[in-house]
């Protein structure tokens, strides 16, 4: 997987938005992750995974819910 770190959340859905526009299928729409990022993975044309994330914003973390 390639990572981008891209400059805030909006840039996070609108690189999504164009990626997927332009007929590039998706790995994960754009999500709220619980380290405090906005992430969403697309393909490249080879298939190559691309991750898109935002910085991290510390009020937006929160600890996931998992079952036991």
């Amino acid at each position: 997987m390639v990572g981008l770190l891209v400059d805030s959340r909006d840039e996070v859905d609108r690189l999504y938005r164009t990626v997927t526009a332009a007929g590039h299928p998706v790995g994960q729409e754009p999500y709220d992750a619980f380290w405090g990022s906005r992430y969403a993975i697309v393909m490249d044309p080879d298939g190559n995974q691309v991750g898109l994330k935002s910085p991290i914003d510390e009020s937006r973390t929160y600890t996931p819910d998992i079952p036991t």
